[in-house]
């Protein structure tokens, strides 16, 4: 039995306490029994994702942190818990904040914020977080489009009101939330990850034509697809993650078969739209994506 605590981590020191040598711990982590999350601190390995692996690592040791503390998480670890998916955030603290305007700091390992009102705090998974619409706000405040885009498409996915990211919006006066409102004008819930939110940012900061997001297809075997993008029946577009794969593995399948099932899909979707353009992270760091997409668009007819 593993002396796992309330949010399944495993403290070194337990693990010492049950007669477990540092060689034997070592041995658990090569054979991925176990997956450290930060030094003293463990988790089961099968409690892990098979994507975004590094993610739910960090979640776990906000929600630990929580334990050890009293100001409520913030910023990117309350992101974290309420499962707010965010494009590059900040694992490199845990990041919490206390409602006086002073008092703020950084250390090794926390990030003390200032001026979180007490209403804003809520309890998820047992700890003290920032609220879902705060929490958003906060994360995206000051940063690049693209990452303020991911963040609010994000809320809206979790249930977030519209009105409610608005109003938390006007109450603020600090830089960055001018971009945060143009961000939010254009944010939209069918964005699914933090890629596609990516993508369309470049698609906006492009001036490219507004794709309609999840346009849905009947085929002919009785079958539904959902494609990322789509621009009437000339062109569709899919942004590929690996998380893509593991997320629509059957039962028995491996991602390679994940793979050919996607081409097969893409192969049904040409007898509805004239291309199927696609791309994946590489091509967004790369700026390579929006001139590919201008070709495809120039081809089928579409003005850019």
């Amino acid at each position: 039995m593993w002396p796992e605590g309330r949010h399944g981590v495993i403290r070194r020191s337990d693990l010492i306490d049950t007669g477990m040598s540092d060689a034997e711990i070592k041995r658990r982590l090569r054979d991925c029994t176990l997956a450290q999350i930060e030094a003293g601190a463990y988790v089961l390995g099968d409690r892990l994702p098979k994507y975004d692996v590094q993610d739910a690592k960090y979640r776990l040791r906000a929600l630990a942190a929580a334990d050890t503390q009293s100001l409520p998480l913030s910023y990117d670890s309350a992101a974290a818990v309420h499962g707010l998916e965010l494009l590059f955030p900040d694992h490199a603290v845990v990041h919490v904040s206390k409602p006086t305007s002073s008092g703020g700091r950084t250390m090794a390992s926390r990030h003390i914020h200032t001026g979180l009102p007490d209403d804003s705090v809520v309890e998820v998974d047992g700890v003290l977080v920032s609220d879902l619409v705060c929490t958003a706000v906060d994360v995206a405040a000051g940063k690049p489009f693209p990452k303020a885009l991911a963040a609010l498409d994000s809320a809206l996915r979790l249930g977030a009101s519209r009105e409610a990211l608005q109003n938390e919006i006007d109450k603020r006066r600090r830089a960055g939330v001018a971009v945060v409102r143009i961000a939010l004008r254009h944010a939209d819930p069918l964005s699914a990850n933090p890629g596609e939110s990516w993508s369309r940012a470049q698609m906006i900061e492009a001036k490219l034509p507004s794709p309609v997001l999840q346009r849905r297809f009947d085929f002919v075997d009785g079958t539904i697809a959902y494609t990322d993008y789509c621009w009437g029946d000339s062109l569709a577009a899919e942004f590929d993650g690996l998380r893509k794969y593991w997320r629509d593995l059957k039962p028995g399948q491996n991602v390679e078969d994940a793979v050919v099932a996607e081409k097969i899909r893409e192969d049904r979707l040409r007898d509805h739209v004239g291309d199927v353009a696609r791309w994946i992270y590489d091509d967004l760091r790369s700026g390579a994506m929006i001139p590919m997409l201008r070709r495809r668009m120039c081809r089928a007819g579409i003005e850019t």
